[in-house]
């Protein structure tokens, strides 16, 4: 289903115009269901590690060398992937900006044991090994991509760019979850569809043999919650 499909099945279910265009529409009706898939896209990549945006990077390391760049679609890492390559070893990690602190300038012994963070540096978040590798070595990892959308050619991106693009995760989802976020922010009865679109994220879920991010409580107030990014209107968010 297409960006503009799903924009015109959601306008159609709600009883507004349709929209013949999407992106690049100036239309207030169009540009709040632009909005609305944006952050319909964004929380349902994160309400679970889903094992079509699973990916695996590897990278080699140079001596002297603490901080690598992490893939353009990094979101979050999946735990207890971080291997060294070329010894065979698990990394221990992540470590909090506490243990980092204490590894480096307390009184805790450091072993023998790789260790790594996520930091920022020059205003991106990067790989950081401690200790800073002393030779070229093979590191590997799993991680969730943030694309949750891709274009007609099937190149990945990680927000709708084109009336043509298509959700790479369930489009019953998007459907559903767009559907009670605009009824929401137009100030109609979206109780009923809420709650189908969480019984069928549960379902999905299930599907995938995955387990939500959270607990599906936390979930309804962090990830899926009608509360967030409400976006009444005239306010479009970007």
């Amino acid at each position: 289903m297409t960006l503009l499909t799903l924009s015109q099945n959601v306008a159609d279910f709600t009883g507004f115009e349709r929209p013949t265009t999407v992106i690049d529409n100036t239309d207030p009706i169009a540009r709040q269901l632009l909005a609305l898939a944006k952050r319909e896209g964004t929380q349902l990549m994160r309400a679970t590690a889903w094992p079509i945006l699973l990916k695996e990077h590897t990278f080699s390391t140079s001596s002297g060398t603490a901080a690598y760049a992490l893939p353009a679609d990094f979101d979050r890492l999946v735990n207890e992937t971080v291997y060294n390559r070329s010894d065979n070893d698990i990394f221990s990690g992540p470590l909090t900006p506490a243990e980092y602190q204490l590894q480096n300038y307390g009184t805790a012994s450091s072993g023998t044991t790789e260790k790594f963070r996520l930091k920022a540096a020059s205003n991106a978040l990067k790989f950081e090994i401690d200790p800073t590798p002393s030779s070229t070595q093979t590191i590997g990892f799993e991680y969730v991509s943030s694309y949750y959308s891709q274009s007609s050619g099937g190149t990945g991106q990680a927000a709708w760019a084109a009336d043509t693009d298509t959700g790479i995760l369930d489009e019953s989802l998007f459907e559903l979850g767009l559907t009670f976020r605009f009824k929401q922010a137009h100030g109609l009865s979206y109780d009923q569809d809420y709650r189908e679109y969480q019984l069928e994220l549960r379902q999905a879920i299930s599907r995938q043999g995955s387990s939500p991010i959270l607990s599906m409580d936390d979930a309804r107030r962090l990830i899926v919650s009608p509360y967030s990014y409400n976006l009444n209107d005239g306010n479009y968010g970007t």
